[in-house]
């Protein structure tokens, strides 16, 4: 691929993702992100039912071209650059048109979420961010921007994951190769002191328990390794940053995986003295315990025929109901609103962190085991939960091979992406109409000029 079109691409992609990645504030109250249609507005391409208009497509050149000022390198001819531009458009377009079909929507919440993570990455709250886009004129149009980036997201997800298909072979022979061992290995963040001596040397031996001792009641290591001597004897060593084990020092291999995050080694002798060594912090790897919980509900949930107020109401007398001591189970079966327990006498089995909503999870955490919760509201409905038993889980197998699977998925999804966008642009209606932007004008006077010369 050409310079130029790995720059232009880029910018593509820096210009379509630049609201959830983070971007300068200097350059978003520069350029509006969505252009008011003017008085004359033109249409410059008919997506199914809806349209592109020339003042999207001016505000969306201008960002491209302020994303292209710094490019290395000479550039596609201009006409190409603006097709590529226009197909951008239309294909937002189109997904946006997909994604409302399919239902897909975006909360407040998830809204306020994605613009604090805008608004952290500029160093900002998320009410500066918001009060300084007020001032600018930006909010709503931020907010609508923003709005529409995730509904592609979700929506693009979706339906490419849908069309990825990892086999088990493809996840066991990924496991089994080295770049699969790599890629799922963990990560250490290590530090190291190192005293000079031998085993025999009772100055060094001494010194080294004495700065085990140290650390473990919470002196830090990293400081202790600059002070370079302590008590005459010469010191060295220090932050060794993140490490994978193959990257590691052969001395420290066999020592730092034991070791938990914030938990120091006891003083250990190589050839070139005694060595302390502590793992700061730990990240990645498959090695996996989860609290799990056994646990029954019932859910009412508001309905066309049923108000909230009566949704409330019916909670309550199922909740009395229980305390009456009739059977929970019978009562579920009779009541719930969710289809996926009710013949099981609303048992969820054993659950997890991140397999049901959040606000729901809190709840079942904070409940001891044996115990039945009053009725509570969180955003699918009113519950009632029982908490029957609980346990820590070893998924590092799980997790081993959901790891696999996420990085072979990755793999596949930019091609993937690609071939759904080609598909959906080939299956529905889409009719340009502005020449000069498809560059056909162009086309047609090169055209021309050839035929005359010849």
């Amino acid at each position: 691929m050409a310079v130029s079109e790995m720059n232009f691409r880029t910018a593509l992609r820096q210009l379509h993702g630049w609201l959830v990645a983070g971007s300068s504030l200097l350059a978003l109250a520069a350029s509006p992100l969505h252009a008011q249609p003017a008085a004359l507005d033109q249409v410059v391409a008919i997506v199914n039912e809806d349209v592109v208009l020339k003042s999207e497509f001016d505000a969306r050149w201008v960002q491209i071209q302020q994303q292209l000022a710094s490019a290395q390198g000479p550039l596609p001819p201009e006409a190409e650059l603006r097709k590529q531009v226009l197909d951008q458009l239309i294909l937002e377009n189109l997904q946006i048109q997909l994604a409302q079909r399919a239902g897909v929507r975006v909360d407040d919440n998830q809204l306020n979420n994605a613009m604090g993570v805008v608004a952290q990455q500029n160093n900002m709250n998320f009410e500066q961010f918001s009060e300084l886009l007020q001032q600018q004129g930006l909010y709503e149009a931020t907010r609508d921007a923003i709005r529409k980036e995730l509904i592609i997201g979700q929506f693009q997800s979706g339906a490419v994951n849908r069309r990825i298909n990892i086999t088990k072979q493809e996840v066991e022979n990924y496991l089994r190769s080295e770049a699969g061992n790599a890629a799922i290995a963990p990560e250490y963040h290590v530090a190291h002191i190192l005293i000079p001596g031998n085993a025999t040397d009772t100055r060094a031996g001494e010194l080294a328990q004495l700065l085990y001792q140290q650390i473990r009641d919470g002196a830090d290591i990293r400081q202790l390794a600059a002070s370079r001597q302590i008590s005459g004897i010469a010191l060295s060593g220090g932050d060794l940053g993140w490490m994978k084990i193959e990257a590691l020092p052969t001395v420290f291999a066999t020592v730092v995986p034991s070791l938990t995050s914030g938990e120091v080694s006891e003083p250990f002798t190589s050839p070139n003295g005694y060595h302390l060594v502590k793992v700061l912090e730990t990240r990645g790897g498959s090695e996996l315990k989860q609290d799990q919980f056994l646990v029954r509900h019932i859910l009412i949930k508001p309905t066309e025929i049923r108000t909230e107020p009566q949704a409330e109401a019916l909670i309550n007398a199922i909740y009395q109901r229980i305390q009456n001591g009739e059977d929970f189970a019978d009562i579920a079966r009779q009541n719930t609103d969710d289809p996926n327990s009710m013949v099981s006498g609303g048992d969820l089995s054993w659950i997890s962190d991140g397999m049901l909503p959040p606000d729901f999870m809190e709840h079942v955490k904070s409940m001891p085991v044996g115990s039945l919760s009053a009725p509570f509201r969180v955003q699918t409905g009113w519950h009632i939960i029982e908490v029957m038993d609980e346990r820590i889980q070893d998924v590092t197998e799980q997790n081993k091979r959901y790891q696999a699977e996420q990085i072979l998925r990755e793999r596949k999804f930019e091609n993937e992406l690609q071939n759904w966008l080609t598909e959906i642009r080939d299956t529905n209606y889409i009719d340009i109409k502005d020449e000069v932007l498809t560059g056909k004008a162009a086309d047609d006077t090169n055209a021309d000029k050839a035929a005359a010369e010849g």
